[in-house]
């Protein structure tokens, strides 16, 4: 019997929640799908294609609409995300039939273009299947600071209740309501978010938010470590001073690690590499131009553009 193909929408979101589950192990409720999927601050939204066996939800391929910014000039974009499908389904082209459907689903609601950062399960895909390009991929910059209590208490509601209300309480006085613009335009002639008050808005549903140590910015979420989303600092000396001041409340708290992303030649892979040696290649920065004006090669992000931050 052949599959049945249905585009995203407020009634069929429901059955996100259960691939999201039954792939991903990861108890999306509906509120956050919905809080995920629902961008009607860009004046559209629901973007993505899922797979039916009968009436059996089996995959899913799915984008958020980004408005994105280049020399002061903006388009809208969306990144591609969440594509999956169950295993039993696996190896029937459903990736490939979703993605196409939803670029064209795309193209139709006025996207410029679309970019993502594919992991080792979806980079081939994306690039060979779905035609998309790369320049460069993600640096990552690991740093060991304690025991990771904070990781053990995530696995049981009762010590992730009590956890976060404690590092809540603890991290209270560091928080602020100032937004980080974006650091890596801190270089001139890059392609990146356009992140004004609507987006940081938008993005809180996933419970990240801004710190202040000693004047320096650090845009952030706890979980299964301390996940570090941008940076804004004055200088390089104040960074390092406020870094080992808040490598030491993660440490304090628990914190196993922290973990920062961005591209190469950035602002912060800059501080990074006059701080330590050691850094990763990670994702691909992958995109696909529909009719976009901007030099795509020229896309700059950070851990915080990601679609789960």
């Amino acid at each position: 019997m052949p599959y049945i193909f249905k585009p995203l929408n407020s009634n069929n979101i429901k059955d996100l929640t259960y691939l999201y589950k039954h792939i991903f192990g990861n108890t999306m409720t509906l509120k956050m799908v919905k809080s995920k999927f629902n961008t009607s601050y860009l004046g559209m939204g629901y973007f993505g294609h899922l797979a039916y066996d009968n009436e059996q939800p089996i995959a899913f391929h799915g984008a958020i609409p980004v408005l994105m910014q280049y020399n002061g000039v903006q388009e809208m974009a969306a990144q591609y995300g969440d594509a999956m499908t169950l295993p039993k389904y696996t190896g029937n082209g459903l990736f490939t039939k979703l993605g196409k459907l939803t670029d064209e689903q795309l193209k139709k609601a006025g996207i410029k273009f679309v970019w993502g950062f594919p992991n080792q399960n979806s980079e081939y895909g994306y690039l060979n299947k779905l035609d998309w390009n790369y320049k460069e991929r993600m640096q990552r910059f690991n740093f060991k600071v304690s025991f990771p209590i904070e990781k053990f208490a995530r696995k049981f509601s009762i010590t992730n209740n009590l956890y976060n209300a404690n590092i809540l309480k603890r991290i209270e006085k560091y928080k602020t309501l100032k937004r980080i613009k974006g650091s890596v335009y801190i270089k001139e002639n890059v392609v990146s978010t356009y992140r004004n008050h609507s987006y940081y808005k938008y993005k809180s549903f996933t419970n990240n938010f801004t710190i202040d140590i000693d004047g320096v910015l650090f845009w952030v979420k706890i979980k299964n470590g301390l996940l570090i989303g941008d940076i804004e600092a004055s200088s390089e000396e104040n960074f390092f001073i406020s870094f080992e001041k808040l490598k030491k409340l993660a440490m304090n708290n628990g914190i196993g690690e922290i973990n920062i992303q961005a591209s190469p030649n950035t602002f912060i892979t800059d501080l990074m590499k006059n701080y330590t040696n050691d850094s990763l290649e990670s994702w691909v920065i992958g995109f696909k131009n529909f009719s976009s004006k901007f030099p795509l090669e020229k896309l700059k992000l950070t851990l915080g553009d990601l679609d789960t931050y």
